[in-house]
């Protein structure tokens, strides 16, 4: 029905489209110890159907958190709700807001505690602390109150470069402030600098606290569609301190914001603690193509000797894991049925039990994954960025670590766009939204691994300008791969195909410097070559 009623858009587009579809804020599941979950269920009936839905959930203790606007049906929708053992009353920021008091009133005799919190930021954060693991936190009775409760989860704090003034100012363009006052700015802002977005309570005490310490805090104007206010914070290694140090124990919900920063700034380097099925700081993957149409290598490994062959020689030469892949996702290619890519990466993957690194198993289909992972893979690596919505739960079920690439279609589609204000902002926080969904699914965030995505829909200007940013994607608290090898971003430099080993090669020493985890290259002698090199520099 809807095919019909938008003639211009095929079916698939649609199928796709809506399978990868989610509504935030619909009893969204954000945690699972203790679970949490957001709902803006707003009437009696909405309050109905969220109860039944949490019958289908075993816990102990429901923690409420609960704010609503002054005209709706308060009592009724607390009578609908399950008795909790304690509730949280928050006001959202907006005029409608229901008061305090009024609310206590809906739920006199139906709470075993009632807290009157405030905002819904601190509403959330103390629902949470109070709540044990097998407990229950459930934010309800208003959209607005999700929308800002979410926050808690989805925002990030993404450190910026800005060792000259003109790197400044290019972090505090786009703001929405005068070009004078920009300007003004930008001299202050030369330093450490941390770029996030806040509610209005936060963001003015954060400025007031932040300046008074001599760090610079430059605020947005409140944006209309979300009520939220970006904020620059520059200062020294001291200074943000000092500021984490006045946060912790604030309201407002400031206290999860302290230790958010606190991850961004005492974040000096990665250490190997273990968690990833590799043993070094920035890791080689090397590509092995089972496939007879793949964009570098097609035709060259396809037949099971072969490809046990190139696995040992890719060893031999360096490589921390080995990436099988049976199905191409250059420009044109045909798809492959499940069956078939199956036949072509299992018997591979099960012939290198034996090597001492991972297996990687390259697809975009949940089914394939499973069955690799049965056949002995200890990663997926999906360049749709979970367009299968089962891909997620395969990989939880398996305790298996997940690369998710930002991309707009795969296999590539060179004539599909985005115009992208901030390539690498809208990147992040696209990969931001993808990390949840995987982390509701099981997934511990150590264990997802996140891949910009160089061609998956942007330009070779944009593939480099998220190289030269790629610390900013530490703000994600999520391993990050780059995989650049003989693309076509290197057209820009001059490079036409196999021409392009050698910027391959400089754009893997820039990733390693820039603090990749992982780089994903076909020539894995030469890749490992030039991040041993950036490694003998590093305590120099």
């Amino acid at each position: 029905m809807l095919a019909d009623q938008i003639a211009s858009v095929d079916p698939d587009t649609i199928a796709r489209g809506l399978r990868k579809a989610h509504w935030p804020g619909r009893f969204e599941v954000v945690s699972r110890s203790p679970i949490a979950v957001l709902d803006g269920a707003h009437n009696p009936g909405a309050c109905e159907t969220l109860a039944d839905l949490l019958d289908r959930y075993a816990y102990d203790e429901l923690h409420l958190v609960f704010g609503a606007m002054t005209e709706k049906d308060h009592e009724g929708m607390a009578e609908a709700l399950p008795d909790p053992d304690s509730v949280f009353l928050c006001q959202p920021n907006v005029p409608r807001a229901e008061s305090l008091p009024v609310l206590a009133d809906a739920f006199e005799g139906r709470a075993g505690r009632i807290d009157q919190s405030g905002s819904v930021l601190e509403a959330t954060e103390r629902a949470l602390s109070r709540a044990d693991e097998d407990d229950l936190v459930l934010v309800a009775g208003s959209l607005y109150a999700v929308a800002e409760a979410r926050d808690r989860w989805s925002r990030l704090q993404v450190p910026k470069r800005t060792k000259t003034e003109p790197e400044a100012q290019s972090v505090l363009e786009g703001m929405g402030l005068e070009e004078s006052v920009v300007e003004a700015t930008a001299e202050r802002a030369v330093g450490r600098t941390v770029k996030t977005y806040l509610r209005d309570p936060q963001a003015e005490r954060i400025s007031r606290t932040f300046e008074a310490i001599g760090g610079s805090c430059t605020l947005s104007p409140t944006e209309t569609s979300t009520r939220r206010i970006t904020t620059v914070l520059s200062g020294t290694n001291a200074q943000f301190q000092e500021l984490i140090d006045e946060l912790d124990g604030e309201e407002l919900g400031l206290a999860h914001v302290s230790s958010q920063l606190r991850g961004i700034v005492e974040d000096d380097g990665r250490e190997d603690d273990g968690r990833l099925p590799w043993n070094r700081e920035t890791a080689v993957m090397g590509v092995l193509n089972v496939t007879p149409d793949s964009f570098h290598d097609g035709g060259e490994y396809d037949a099971l000797e072969d490809a046990v062959a190139r696995a040992e020689a890719m060893l031999e030469a360096g490589a921390d894991i080995v990436d099988v892949g049976g199905e191409s996702t250059r420009p044109g290619a045909d798809p492959v049925p499940v069956a078939e890519e199956i036949d072509r990466v299992v018997p591979v993957i099960e012939a290198l039990a034996d090597l001492e690194v991972p297996i990687s198993v390259d697809t975009r289909k949940a089914a394939v994954a499973d069955a690799a992972l049965e056949a002995g893979a200890e990663i997926v690596n999906d360049v749709s960025g979970l367009e299968d919505p089962e891909m997620r739960f395969v990989a939880a079920d398996h305790d298996a670590t997940l690369v998710i690439t930002h991309s707009l279609d795969t296999p590539v589609d060179p004539d599909r766009t985005v115009a992208y204000d901030d390539v690498v902002e809208e990147v992040v926080y696209d990969l931001q939204e993808t990390v949840l969904l995987a982390e509701r699914a099981g997934l511990e965030r150590d264990r997802i691994v996140v891949d910009p995505g160089f061609g998956f829909g942007k330009n070779a200007e944009e593939c480099f300008e998220l190289l030269s940013r790629l610390d900013e994607f530490r703000a994600l608290d999520c391993p990050v791969m780059v995989g650049h090898s003989h693309k076509s971003m290197f057209e820009r430099v001059g490079c036409e195909p196999g021409e392009r080993l050698p910027p391959t090669i400089a754009v893997t020493a820039m990733a390693a410097e820039r603090g990749a985890d992982v780089v994903r290259v076909h020539d894995v002698a030469e890749n490992d070559a030039a991040i041993r090199t950036v490694r003998a520099t590093d305590d120099r």
